[in-house]
């Protein structure tokens, strides 16, 4: 009709109570082109799809779906791209109320006739979602910067986190990823996220951060890790003075801080030996700051972990010196809580 953009354009109306139509009124020039728009239609999420040989394409009528503002006012158009698009005409989109199936008609190349009709199967997308809190405190921390890279080590995404200590990143399936995240007032962290082997029914993978204040890194670095002898579990002299640091910082500088103790073995010895060994170590740090006046409350808890924690490459399958082995019979402590 006269006062269009171009060939064909798409218009809407309202539907009055009685069932009549209201005066058409043209979608405006976000949709609608010089060219041609046509076979508009919308699916149960109120998502506008039509066909254009007017917006930039692949090839001649390529189908896009519409954007929206909380408004539901159309901000923006988007081409749906191969394989739902190819270099012929690609038109009449409809998709199924189940959101994931549907139908078009072609004239691309290996079809039957002229124009076939085609049918979809789409491939949900996938959220990587998450929340950062603060390792002390545990209170959500708001516009952290979530930077997201590919395998390849390069930035494909940026992110803040909400109020809330929220985030959200849309990201593709079969890939390997790795998630960094940073705060000015924080310690920086960073994870590796695989969305490999997923089922497709999956909507969502989760990644939650809990970050050090940058505040307290320093103090929080006196609780140094303490070591072992072989196939002993007795508190050595050198040990004895790292343990006393921590039990002045308990008394002293931080004392409603409650800790929790982890201890290791290296990978000589069967693993239920090292098991039993582990624990025995944990149960020796536990016991020693308890004797030097540390509430057993305020150690959440002790465990073992025989050699399931290696930190270096050790495991018995390559030559390591006793130095190497060393650095895995050791006992950490984890700070739950600061104030």
């Amino acid at each position: 009709m006269p006062g269009g953009f171009g060939g064909s354009d798409i218009y809407f109306s309202y539907i009055n109570s009685d069932g009549t139509y209201g005066k058409p009124q043209n979608l405006g020039d976000i949709v609608n082109t010089k060219k041609n728009e046509l076979f508009p239609f919308i699916n149960s999420e109120g998502t506008l799809f039509f066909s254009s040989d007017g917006h930039p394409g692949i090839g001649l009528l390529d189908i896009f779906a519409t954007t929206s503002d909380k408004n539901d006012n159309i901000t923006n158009v988007i081409n749906l791209g191969v394989p739902v698009n190819s270099s012929k005409d690609d038109f009449s989109f409809f998709m199924n109320s189940d959101g994931t199936s549907g139908y078009f008609a072609s004239n691309r190349d290996g079809g039957v006739g002229s124009d076939d009709i085609y049918a979809y199967k789409r491939v949900l997308p996938l959220k990587l979602e998450g929340t950062v809190t603060d390792a002390i405190n545990n209170k959500p921390i708001a516009n952290a910067t979530i930077t997201l890279f590919d395998a390849a080590g390069m930035q494909i995404a940026e992110v803040q986190t909400d109020f809330n200590g929220h985030y959200e990143i849309n990201i593709d399936r079969n890939a390997d990823y790795k998630l960094l995240i940073s705060d000015p007032k924080h310690a920086s962290d960073a994870k590796l996220i695989s969305s490999k082997n997923i089922d497709k029914a999956t909507r969502s993978i989760t990644a939650d951060f809990s970050l050090n204040p940058v505040k307290d890194v320093v103090k929080l670095a006196e609780l140094n890790t303490i070591y072992f002898d072989f196939d002993k579990y007795n508190i050595r002299k050198d040990a004895a003075l790292e343990l006393d640091k921590i039990v002045y910082m308990m008394t002293n500088t931080y004392p409603n801080m409650v800790i929790k103790i982890d201890s290791y073995a290296d990978s000589r010895g069967t693993r239920v030996f090292n098991d039993w060994l582990s624990k025995k170590r944990a149960k020796a740090t536990f016991d020693y700051l308890v004797s030097k006046g540390i509430n057993p409350d305020r150690i959440t808890k002790y465990q073992g972990f025989g050699e399931d924690d290696l930190v270096n490459g050790c495991d018995g399958s390559v030559p390591c010196t006793e130095q190497e082995h060393q650095l895995n019979r050791r006992t950490e402590f984890i700070v739950i809580k600061m104030n």
